[in-house]
């Protein structure tokens, strides 16, 4: 299983902000991720799309969240959702479906007045 190139794109910029991080060349961080220089290059241009693996691999080497990968317009750090996220852990089935249900109205109701 592969990620989808937009994923892709999305991986290979978060490997460059990693690595300029890291004041890494690429060479470096192709060492350090144990691939090829040119694996490491197609990665960062967001040309290739790893492995399910090679992102696990990628991701825990360079410390970087698999979720802001899948999900960029998440903003993970905020106190809110993770306010959110630790009250959702909390739930039962029963309860995350009426949350489901709360927040698919709250969508819905948010929709309607924008349009309107």
């Amino acid at each position: 299983m592969s990620l989808t190139l937009y994923d892709a794109k999305i991986l290979g910029a978060a490997v460059k902000d990693a690595r300029s991080k890291r004041h890494l060349t690429q060479a470096e961080c192709a060492e350090l991720l144990e691939v090829s220089l040119s694996f490491q290059k197609d990665i960062e241009r967001g040309r290739f799309s790893p492995s399910l693996e090679n992102f696990y691999h990628i991701c825990r080497t360079l410390n970087i969240s698999a979720d802001s990968c899948i999900f960029p317009y998440v903003n993970t750090e905020n106190p809110v959702y993770q306010e959110l996220i630790r009250i959702i852990a909390k739930c039962d089935e029963n309860q995350l479906r009426v949350l489901i249900s709360t927040a698919s109205a709250l969508i819905c109701i948010d929709r309607y007045f924008i349009i309107s």
